[in-house]
């Protein structure tokens, strides 16, 4: 944290900076309003200490400058004169956020710089979740968005249209449930395919692989992957019979350490029939997938069952843990 302490009193300026000094703080000086300007120009500054007898501007004055200029800077004003509540009003009203009358005792004068710099961590940290929050909203838009017209250009009749995207939107909740629990910091491969798979019955999901990492973009996108390829086999795979399962499986690659081999294979279902045309579904699973895969993502139609393999990336937004 950096301060600024303004006082035209020379023993008054080297006390408060050598105390906020021993504290830990950056501390700059300026003996007027002109030096105290030419700091903040130049120098980012949490908290301003300001004097309010000034040789050539008001400290008053000079806090109504700073808050124009920088409103996220902290001022305490501090000075004899503020014995009357008229001062010390007048002082506020220019935007001070405190105050302390000279002379100080330096405990109490500590514990007040303190406080006024939780206050500005506290700003600082919410203005840091506003712009994250910014940030994943758009993201969430750009994903529902695509959904739309992807699901749009895939369907021919209204019913069908509605049935797909919510099914879809649902699949992108649940792993944001998922996220949230973590404060958005990531989630673990088995529980993303545990959410999203749930809907479908977990009990005929079986899965093996390491822990792994996924940072929160990858971790929806590769559970909307996830959701679309079940409903593929609970429309026309293993999940339409009652014996039918499907087993999951990563492991990292013997040859390629830096990546994940990732398989989807669906036994106990009917007898596959290769599509006529590329299905929508896998041009999804795809795009999906492609941002953190190696090669291309592999969908095989093999009579006993959909055999589904890709492989992934290992990075600093997907790692083993």
């Amino acid at each position: 944290m950096a301060i600024l302490v303004v006082d035209d009193n020379a023993a008054g300026l080297y006390i408060k900076t050598r105390q906020l000094a021993a504290l830990g703080y950056r501390v700059h000086e300026a003996a007027n309003a002109a030096s105290a300007m030419a700091v903040i120009n130049v120098h980012p500054i949490d908290l301003a200490i300001i004097d309010v007898r000034l040789p050539d501007m008001s400290g008053i004055e000079l806090c109504k400058l700073i808050k124009r200029r920088n409103a996220s800077v902290l001022v305490l004003q501090t000075s004899a004169m503020f014995t009357a509540a008229v001062d010390r009003i007048a002082g506020l009203d220019q935007g001070a956020d405190a105050y302390m009358i000279e002379p100080m005792d330096s405990a109490e004068f500590a514990a007040n710089v303190r406080s006024m710099l939780r206050l500005r961590d506290a700003e600082s940290q919410r203005e840091l979740l506003m712009r994250e929050l910014n940030h994943r909203v758009k993201n969430s838009l750009a994903i529902v968005q695509s959904l739309i017209g992807f699901t749009r250009r895939s369907v021919t009749s209204l019913d069908e249209f509605e049935a797909l995207l919510i099914g879809r939107v649902h699949a992108m909740a649940d792993a944001h449930d998922l996220l949230m629990q973590t404060n958005w910091k990531g989630a673990d491969l088995n529980s993303i395919i545990d959410a999203v798979a749930g809907p479908f019955g977990i009990s005929r999901f079986q899965l093996a692989g390491p822990a792994v990492w996924l940072a929160p973009n990858p971790a929806v996108r590769f559970g909307l992957a996830i959701h679309e390829l079940a409903t593929n086999a609970s429309k026309h795979g293993a999940l339409t019979k009652g014996d039918g399962h499907i087993e999951i499986g990563w492991a990292t690659n013997t040859k390629a350490v830096s990546a994940l081999d990732f398989s989807w294979i669906e036994i106990g279902g009917p007898e596959v029939r290769t599509p006529i045309q590329t299905e929508s579904g896998s041009i999804l699973v795809r795009s999906l997938l492609a941002p953190d895969a190696e090669g291309e993502v592999h969908l095989d139609y093999l009579p006993g069952g959909l055999q589904f393999r890709v492989r992934i990336s290992l990075s600093d937004r997907i790692k083993l843990v």
